[in-house]
Parts: C-alpha cells; structure tokens; sequence
C-alpha cells in the first residue's frame, strides 16, 4: 500500500476528539487528521496527507499527519487560521508538551513546538488569512425563476500570531463579513453590513514545561461526531455541517492543560466567561454560517456565573476515551464519554452526552391538534421540562479502501439519537415562533450516509463528495454534492449542488402555512414558508 493509501486510511480511523480548524493550533505539529472539508463541502484539500501513517496507539509511536475534520463537514479550513490550521494531532500517540488537540491548528504557519526552548525568534510576528468570495442559488416550490433568492457573501479573516519565545505565544484572529444581497437598516435592531468580530485573542505560556495555559477568546471542540456533536459542550451554537464555513467565534476563557507524557493523556481544567446554554437554537445565516437565536444567551458578569469544565483523555489499547464534565450557574450540569479506536479495517467512534432535564421547556401539543388549531382556534400548546435523563448519543463508522494505483475512497455512516427531539414535523411553525427550531438537533432520530473520493485519477487536485443528511424522524432528507478543486498554489475553487426531497413540512424540505389569527383582538396576517427544492453555489478561496 502507497504511502498515500496509509495516510488517508489512518486519517479517518481516529474519530476527531480534536475537531475542525477552529479548535486547533500548530503549535506542537503534530499530525493532520481527515479534512472534513474535503467530504463535507468546505476549504479545498490544500494540505493533503503526505505523510507516513501513524502507528497503533500502544506503540506510542511519533504521531502522522492527518487532515482536518473541515473537510469532511463543511468548515473552512482557513478562515480562523493560515493553510497549515488544519493540523490536528493523532489521538493514538502521546501529545508533546502543550500540545492539546483543543489547540491545534488554530492559527499560524507550521512551526516547530512552541515550548522546546527559552530562546528568542528572530521573526516574532506572523500575519495572514483568508479571503473567501461565494454564490448562493436556493430554489423554492412555488417561486418563479425571477423571484429565486441568491446570496453573495464575502468573508476575510486575518491573524497576528505573535511567538517572541517558544514559550509564550499570543494568536489574535478579525473577521469581517459581508454580503451586499442583505438589506441594511439604520435602526438599533437592523443587523450590520459589513459585519466586524473578533474571532480569537489569546495568549499561551507554561508553567516550568508542567502546567500549559491558554487565556483568552478561543476555539475547544470536544467529541467524536462527524456531523452531530452533543458533548461539545464549550461551543454555545451547534456546528452546521452542510456550512462552507464555520462562523462560530471563540469563547473567553482559561485553560489549563497537564499532559501525562509518558502514558499518552491529557487533563484539562477550565474556568469559561460565556455562557454555555446551547437550548436557544442555531440557525443557518445567508452566508453559509450557523448564530444563536435571539433570547438565550446572558453575560457572565458576576464570579458566580463563572462556568467550570473538566476533561480528561486517555489511550486504551487502540481505543481513546475521553470524560468531559461542564456546570455554570443558570444551566443544567452536562457530562459526556466519548471515543474513537479501529475494529479491523473499519474505524468506528461514538459519543454520549447526558443531562438531567432541559435547560429551555420543550413542547406538547394535543392529541390530532393542527395548524389550524394552534393560531386560529385558540387550542393550547403545553410547555414542560422533561424530568430524568435526556441523553444524546451518536454512533459513527467509515471505511478507506483503494480502488486504483493510487486512488482513494471513503464510506462512512452515522446515527444520531436525540431524546429531547419530536417526532413529526406538525409543530415546527411553532417552535419557530417560539424560537426553538435548532436544526439538526430538533429531531428525534437522524441518520448520514457519506462517498468521499480524494483526488481520483488523473484529477490530482480535485476532491468529490457525495452525501446524505436525513432526519428519519419526519422523513425528510438533503443530498449534496461538493466538489472542491486547487486551481494555483493559494486559489481553491469550490461548487455544490443539493437536492431536498422526502415529506414536506420535515426539516430538510420545511414548507408550511400559517393562517392568519386574531391575538387579543389585534389581526396577525398569516404567511407562506415556501419548501425549498435545490440549491447550487461555488466559491473561490485565498488562503495565506
């Protein structure tokens, strides 16, 4: 087997416990792991994996390159960091001194281990990032080809990563966003166009090669999922997977890292100042981006408000098993497992988040009740907070395999079980009004099927991936094509095509009708939500 075949078979036999480029950072690195952009729709496969293979974890072998898990799912990976954020390191070898997988890749060029010496760099600063344009077609039933809603976002991310020694290092990323198909208004509530954030401003350092901090506006993933995530519990909105790019901004907090060299583990302590209720929805903004609904977040502005989080990871065999424990006042305590290991060719990883209770009220509605019922005959819809348990779990599994001289493929499955999700799509107008409709976690049961081909014949810079998302609980579903191709050195053109097919009404083909209804006496007119039937868009990236 080629040392190609080896790379990309390692790269998606380890579950990403490390996540996309937003949680990442060079310092240490370490190796690649699989580039969910490249099967799920994001930055191009610009740093394909080259490198030898890593060995099986209780080898404790040096760890191999891998690509990151954006280009599987859909994040970029370069808007929150340089080309070389895709980094992530090896779950089966023992991290270096700081080398958190949190951290990896999160900005910067490669560069060697951050914290190997006290000696100053003649080149301190670095500055770069990403310029990204992109075209959106969403065709609706019902919609004439003159009325079909098209965006044009354009997004540029810039770093300042600054390492005056190799042991303190301090990594600023800006963003700024806009979209000239959007309406700007002058009011207090119009939403800003061009938009400005602040993505990541933090500063690293260790405490004698022992203890390593990170403070500051950051990026933690945890978990395994691919496409459903439950335990990644320091992110307040859930990743949208079918996004080219990731717009989730880090969070404030500190970090404490202490890694046990020798058996390969990692113990992480961190005190977090955001709040990390996830129950306010997420949605999908016309830039490709997932934000938070209005109404579910509140500053940490009182020490009492101060969150806590736990973790710990540890290699078992050719399995690695993290614990992750999260509790902030005014949210319900959540605690998570998570793992990853290979069952022969096949690599398989799963994970299970658990919570007593909701920390928003989830919805009942009657008996046979319709639309009809709820906004124009008056009928009642229960509000309740589930009492027990409510666990989420997801399962995953996928296979590299050859199929030419030098050609790859990857299959990959995944199942999402959601307690806290409904099961048919009859109340979704509701949970719109009432502001929580989340996608792909409103469900009760979802499914994902994946065909991912790196770089097939002659092709060599051009990656396909072909791939199914279903919510099985309303039976509706979204195929979609991405195809991503390296046209120069720092130029990445990208394309996609999606199908929405199933019950109408379900998530993936959402269509209803409200009918107009009278509120104490006040006349509400009712509206259309138009089911949407494809979508098409392509986009050109510049990663420096």
């Amino acid at each position: 087997m080629s040392p190609r075949t080896l790379t990309l078979a390692a790269a998606l036999s380890v579950a990403l416990v490390g996540g996309p480029a937003l949680a990442q950072s060079p310092d240490q690195g370490e190796g690649d792991r699989p580039d969910e952009n490249a099967l799920f729709g994001g930055g191009e496969p610009e740093k394909p994996a080259e490198a030898p293979a890593p060995p099986a974890a209780s080898e404790q072998a040096a760890p191999a390159d891998r690509p990151s898990e954006d280009s599987l799912f859909g994040g970029d990976t370069a808007a929150e960091a340089p080309a070389s954020a895709a980094e992530q390191p090896s779950s089966t070898g023992p991290s270096e001194p700081g080398g958190d997988r949190d951290s990896e890749a999160l900005g910067g060029p490669a560069t060697r281990s951050a914290f190997d010496s006290e000696e100053a760099v003649d080149d301190p600063l670095k500055i770069g990032g990403q310029f990204y344009l992109r075209g959106n077609v969403a065709a609706n039933e019902g919609v004439s080809f003159g009325n079909t809603r098209f965006s044009a976002p354009t997004l540029v991310d810039g770093y300042f990563d600054a390492r005056p020694t190799d042991r303190l290092r301090g990594f600023v990323v800006g963003r700024l966003s806009y979209d000239p198909t959007l309406a700007t208004g002058t009011g207090e509530d119009a939403p800003a166009n061009p938009r400005v954030l602040l993505d990541q401003a933090w500063l690293r350092f260790d405490l004698e090669r022992t203890v390593f901090f990170t403070v500051g506006k950051q990026h933690v993933k945890w978990g395994t999922g691919r496409i459903w995530n439950p335990t990644d519990f320091l992110s307040p909105q859930r990743r949208d997977p079918l996004a080219f790019v990731d717009l989730r901004t880090g969070v404030s907090m500190v970090k404490l890292h202490v890694p046990w060299e020798a058996r390969g583990w990692n113990f992480y302590g961190i005190a977090v100042m955001d709040d990390l209720g996830t129950d306010a929805g997420a949605v999908t903004d016309p830039s490709g981006g997932t934000t938070a609904q209005p109404g579910g977040r509140e500053p940490v502005n009182r020490i009492s408000r101060i969150g806590a989080a736990l973790r710990a990871e540890v290699v078992l065999g050719p399995a690695e098993v993290g614990a992750s424990a999260v509790a902030q006042r005014g949210r319900k305590p959540r605690f998570g497992l998570d793992l990853s290991s290979a069952l022969g060719p096949i690599d398989v990883y799963g994970e299970l988040a658990l919570k007593k209770g909701t920390d928003r009220p989830l919805y009942r509605l009657p008996e046979g009740a319709t639309l009809e019922d709820i906004f124009q005959n008056g009928v009642q819809v229960e509000s309740y907070i589930p009492e027990g348990l409510t666990p989420q779990v997801t399962g995953g599994a996928n296979y590299t395999f050859g199929y030419g001289e030098n050609d790859l493929a990857v299959v990959g499955l995944e199942y999402f079980y959601n307690s806290t999700g409904y099961t048919s799509a009859i109340g979704y107008p509701y949970l719109f009004n009432q502001n929580a409709f989340q996608p792909l976690y409103v469900g009760r049961h979802y499914g994902a099927a994946y065909v991912f081909l790196d770089r097939p014949g002659p092709l060599e810079r051009t990656s396909f991936n072909l791939f199914t998302l279903g919510n099985l609980s309303d039976r509706s579903f979204q195929s979609q094509l991405n195809v991503t191709h390296r046209v120069l050195t720092y130029l990445t053109v990208e394309a996609f095509g999606a199908v929405h097919y199933g019950r109408k009404g379900g998530e993936f083909r959402l269509g209803f009708t409200v009918p107009d209804v009278v509120v104490n006496d006040v006349p509400i007119q009712g509206f259309t939500l138009a089911a949407p039937t494809f979508e098409v868009g392509a986009g050109l990236r510049i990663n420096l």
